[in-house]
């Protein structure tokens, strides 16, 4: 990325210390952008150069003009990639953010521009048209109207065909990945189907906090590497400290637990989550922990779109998490883990709803978990008998209704994974 496109497209995701050189600083940046530490430091040293924020904006828009202006006489894949490093990637982060180019017909015709070299380097049916929509879509969000996330997939159906995709938050970043792996080929599933896709990093820029995700409307989910490699390497880390982490440290979570009539303590809670943890991860190398927490989230958001299938009625957001989470840690490598990963989730849930429902839900999962950490008898296939149980018995909580039993979903799809 161009030095004055990346010092904007940095600083207005989030307005870094420039004049700190602390070496733990300059770590959790690299991290977090993607980057080197060296290029970390330079590009501290290039914004602080530019004085002021108002000479920053100024430059990226004469270095992003003079680009469009530069890649128009352009061809090849060459042109492509550096047209996506410098123009289109900035551009839909700066979207994401209402933070347009410039103001007025300037803006205007910049916009035009783009969406002409968008067609000429991304062609597909009605390529331009469909960029145009999408700016108008994301600016029109901003004065208050929704935001149709056909526009959205749309441009991922063409991207998608050059090894790309956009990951694209409103009021937060947009990213554009590679597609680094197909972890589930498009697969057949009762009229529909259904793919899972990991995507990666290639350039700088601040990653969302999810791991993955599935856009209504597009029939394939999204593993994003960076962010399971991020979460492999603290847990990696926790585990090798060999000390007590405490998990839990809020008393709101023992005066829910009082609540629920539990014999719950913050101590003993935290003493089974490391107890779990270990039980699952403890002498595994960071590697194993990286593919266990892949295929976890691979089957969770596979189940999401199972589940819209299966029941397109089922509209409550914390129904799906129960089935998702319940199905990930019955199928998962390590589903001690995945355990403690769904009482999070349901636990978070229930202390928000007080659902009396949702409550048993919560209770039974610590018990279970409380099972699998002191009781040696207690093995994972028991771990995943007791938790297959639960899901199906489980009744949602709008309409009363079970989900679909798991078999066909382990057949056509953990099978495969």
């Amino acid at each position: 990325m161009e030095p004055d496109i990346l010092a904007q497209h940095i600083y207005s995701q989030n307005p870094i210390n420039l004049e700190s050189s602390n070496k733990e600083y300059v770590k959790i940046l690299a991290k977090s952008f993607g980057m080197s530490e060296n290029d970390i430091v330079a590009i501290q040293k290039h914004i602080l150069s530019k004085k002021t924020t108002d000479k920053m904006k100024d430059d990226y828009e004469v270095a992003l003009h003079k680009k469009v202006h530069e890649l128009k006489q352009r061809n090849g894949s060459a042109a492509r990639k550096d047209f996506v490093v410098n123009v289109l990637a900035p551009y839909f982060d700066a979207l994401s953010r209402n933070q347009i180019y410039k103001s007025g017909m300037e803006n205007e015709i910049f916009e035009r521009d783009v969406c002409q070299l968008y067609e000429k380097f991304f062609p597909g049916d009605n390529a331009a048209q469909s960029l145009y929509a999408f700016m108008n879509a994301s600016k029109i969000y901003f004065s208050g109207e929704s935001f149709n996330v056909d526009y959205l997939n749309a441009i991922n159906r063409n991207l998608l065909r050059y090894g790309l995709s956009l990951d694209f938050e409103l009021q937060s970043t947009a990213n554009l990945l590679s597609v680094q792996d197909t972890l589930l080929p498009m697969t057949v599933y009762k009229g529909d189907s259904l793919a899972a896709i990991k995507l990666k990093r290639f350039i700088p820029g601040l990653m969302p906090s999810k791991s993955g995700y599935y856009t209504i409307g597009m029939h394939y989910v999204v593993v994003l590497d960076d962010m399971i490699a991020a979460h492999a390497e603290s847990d990696f880390l926790e585990l090798e400290k060999g000390e007590l982490y405490k998990k839990y440290d809020d008393k709101r979570f023992e005066r829910f637990w009082r609540y629920l009539g539990m014999n719950m303590t913050l101590q003993k809670a935290s003493e089974i989550y490391n107890f779990l943890m270990k039980k699952d991860f403890e002498g595994k190398p960071i590697a194993y922990i990286k593919r266990a927490e892949e295929l976890n989230t691979t089957i969770h958001e596979t189940k999401h779109i199972v589940d819209q299938i299966e029941h397109p009625e089922l509209t409550l957001n914390l129904d799906a998490e129960f089935s998702a989470h319940i199905t990930e840690a019955v199928f998962s490598p390590v589903p001690n883990v995945a355990l403690l990963s769904a009482i999070q989730r349901m636990e978070n849930y229930a202390m928000i709803q007080r659902q009396p429902y949702l409550n048993q839900v919560v209770a039974k999962l610590w018990t279970i978990a409380e099972r699998s950490a002191y009781e040696k008898q207690y093995t994972n296939d028991s771990l995943r008998y007791d938790l297959a149980n639960l899901y199906n018995n489980y009744r949602t909580i709008r309409e009363n209704a079970f989900f679909e039993p798991l078999n066909e979903f382990a057949e056509k799809i953990v099978n495969k994974l």
